[in-house]
C-alpha cells in the first residue's frame, strides 16, 4: 500500500516587496525576556519523552481536525473520492501557528483541538522521530523569498518544534523537484507557477508505503462489482484471501461494519463500511472516534475478505474549506507578526495526495484455499466506505479519506437486482464467491456484508457460521 501527500501553505506581504533588502537571513526581533515564559512552557522546553496517553491525546486533536475537514471537502461524480492527511495539515497549521499573535493564534489552536492542550507543539513535534521508526516518512521545508526578513525566532521555533529547514525560493522548478523526491516520484509537477508576491511558503510532504501483515495473493484478484448506490455499480479489482486475520467489529452505534487491516510497523488500516439503507459515509463521519473504536474492536478472527484494489489522485484547495472550519480570517488579516514585521495573510493552502492500496505485503502465514474448516465468514468491502491508516501508537490518523467510487474512469453498469435503498453507501447482495462454487446467504444484522457461505448442492457436509461476528458489546 502506498500513500503519499503534500501540502503547502503560502503567504504574501500584503505592502509588497517595495525595496530589496541588503540581506535575506533572518533577522532576531531581541532577546525573549525568559521571565515572560510561563512555568508550563519552560517545562515542556526541558521535558523530552511524554508519554503514551499525552502522544493519544494529540493523535485525537489529529482525528477530530481531519473529521472536520473531510465533512467540509465535496464529493461530487466528478471527483467521488476524497484522501488527505490530518497529520499533514496539523502539522502546515501548527507551524502557522507558531508565528500567529492575538485572536489568529487563539482560532488556529481552536481548529486544531489544542487550545487547552499543555505542551501542544513540542509533543506534535515529537512524533517526527517516532515516525522515523514506521514505515512513514515526512518532510518539512521553509520556502523563503530572497530579500524578505523574517524574524529569526520563528525561524529557530520552526526548526526546533517541526524539523523545517528554512531554504531560498528560487524557482518554482527547484520546489517541484522537492515536492517530486519527498513523495518518491508520485506527485511531479505539483506547482505550475509561483506568484511574485509570494514572499514564505510552509511546506511538509508524507509518503507511507506499508507491507500487510497478511499480504494478497496476486493470483487471487479478480474482476468485482463495487456498488454506487442502489441501481449503479462499476467493476474493480477485487483483491481477494480465502483465510484473512482480521479484526472485525458490528457497530450499531455508527450503523456500520468496522475492520481493522494490519500492517507492518506499528500501523493498520481501518474501514468502515456503513449498513445498507441505515446510513451512509456522512452519517458516518459526525460519529466516528478512532480511539474508541480501537479499544472495542475484538481480536482478529480468520475470515474471507474482498477488498478492492485502488489507485486514485487527489487535488484540492483548501481554502473554502478552512474558511468554513473559522479560518476565513487568515485569508483576508491575520496577525502573523510573530514570522515578520511586514503584515501578512495567507494566499492559499494547498493539497495533494495519492493512494494505492495492491497486494503488496509480507508472506500470508494462511493459506489462499480453505481445506479443513467448515465454513467462513465473508467481509466484503463492496461499497462506499470511509477509511484511516491509523499509527497504533498514538491513534493519530495519518491519512483519512472517503470512497464512493474506486474506479472513476470505469463506466457504470445498472445493477441486476438492485436493492431498495436510499444511500449513497447501500451495499447489496454479495456476488457469489470461489467463482461460484458455493453460495453465500447474509447472517446477522439485516444489510452486513458478512455472509454465511454454505457448499453447493451435492457436498456432504454444509458449512455452517463457525466465526461468530463480535458487536460492540463483545457479545456473538
Amino acid at each position: 500500500m502506498k500513500l503519499c501527500l503534500l501540502l503547502f501553505l503560502h503567504c504574501l506581504c500584503c505592502l509588497g516587496l517595495t525595496e530589496e533588502p541588503s540581506t535575506g537571513t533572518p533577522h532576531d526581533s531581541g532577546p525573549v525576556d525568559e521571565d515572560e515564559e510561563t512555568e508550563e512552557v519552560q517545562s515542556c522546553r526541558v521535558k523530552r519523552v511524554f508519554s503514551l496517553e499525552e502522544r493519544r491525546r494529540i493523535g485525537g486533536t489529529i482525528q477530530r481536525l481531519g473529521l472536520q475537514l473531510l465533512e467540509n471537502l465535496p464529493i461530487s461524480p466528478q471527483q467521488p473520492n476524497v484522501v488527505l492527511s490530518p497529520l499533514s495539515l496539523a502539522f502546515a497549521l501548527a507551524h502557522l501557528t507558531l508565528g500567529a499573535h492575538n485572536e489568529t493564534e487563539k482560532l488556529l489552536l481552536k481548529t486544531l483541538h489544542a487550545h487547552s492542550l499543555p505542551c501542544y507543539h513540542h509533543i506534535l513535534g515529537g512524533l517526527l522521530p517516532h515516525f522515523r521508526n514506521t514505515s512513514l516518512d515526512m518532510a518539512t521545508r521553509m520556502y523563503l523569498r530572497p530579500g524578505f526578513q523574517v524574524k529569526l525566532s520563528f525561524v529557530e521555533e520552526s526548526l526546533a518544534r517541526y524539523q523545517s529547514q528554512p531554504v531560498p525560493l528560487v524557482s518554482v522548478e527547484e520546489v517541484n523537484q522537492w515536492v517530486e523526491n519527498a513523495t518518491n516520484g508520485h506527485i511531479p509537477n505539483f506547482l505550475e507557477s509561483i506568484p511574485h508576491d509570494v514572499v514564505l511558503m510552509l511546506m511538509n510532504a508524507v509518503y507511507f508505503k506499508g507491507e500487510w501483515q497478511t499480504r494478497f495473493d496476486p493470483q487471487g484478484t479478480t474482476k468485482g462489482a463495487f456498488y454506487l448506490d442502489n441501481q449503479n455499480s462499476v467493476s474493480v479489482d477485487m483483491m481477494k484471501s480465502a483465510q484473512y486475520p482480521l479484526r472485525l467489529l458490528h457497530d450499531p452505534e455508527l450503523d456500520a461494519l468496522v475492520a481493522s487491516f494490519a500492517f507492518k510497523g506499528n500501523s493498520s488500516f481501518l474501514v468502515v463500511v456503513p449498513f445498507p439503507g441505515r446510513g451512509n459515509v456522512s452519517s458516518v463521519l459526525t460519529k466516528l472516534n478512532i480511539s474508541d473504536l480501537y479499544r472495542r474492536l475484538p481480536q482478529e478472527k480468520t475470515m474471507q475478505v474482498n477488498l478492492p484494489k485502488v489507485k486514485l489522485q487527489y487535488r484540492q484547495e483548501l481554502d473554502e474549506a478552512l474558511t468554513n472550519m473559522g479560518l476565513g480570517s487568515l485569508f483576508s488579516g491575520p496577525d502573523l507578526s510573530g514570522i515578520s514585521d511586514h503584515p501578512l495573510k495567507v494566499t492559499g493552502v494547498r493539497h495533494a495526495s495519492t493512494v494505492e492500496l495492491s497486494e503488496e505485503g509480507v508472506e500470508a502465514s494462511a493459506t489462499t484455499v480453505i481445506t479443513s474448516m467448515r465454513s467462513i465468514s465473508l467481509f466484503s468491502v463492496n461499497s462506499p466506505f470511509v477509511f484511516a491508516l491509523v499509527d497504533d501508537d498514538s491513534l493519530a490518523p495519518l491519512f483519512m479519506g472517503i470512497v464512493t467510487n474506486p474506479a472513476p474512469d470505469n463506466d457504470s453498469m445498472l445493477n441486476d437486482d438492485p436493492h431498495s435503498n436510499s444511500t449513497m453507501s447501500d451495499q447489496p447482495v454479495m456476488e457469489n464467491s470461489y467463482e461460484n462454487s458455493r453460495s453465500c446467504s447474509e447472517a446477522g444484522a439485516e444489510g452486513s456484508s458478512v455472509q454465511t457461505c454454505s457448499a453447493p448442492a451435492g457436498e456432504r457436509e454444509h458449512l455452517q457460521n463457525v466465526n461468530g461476528l463480535e458487536d460492540s458489546d463483545g457479545k456473538q
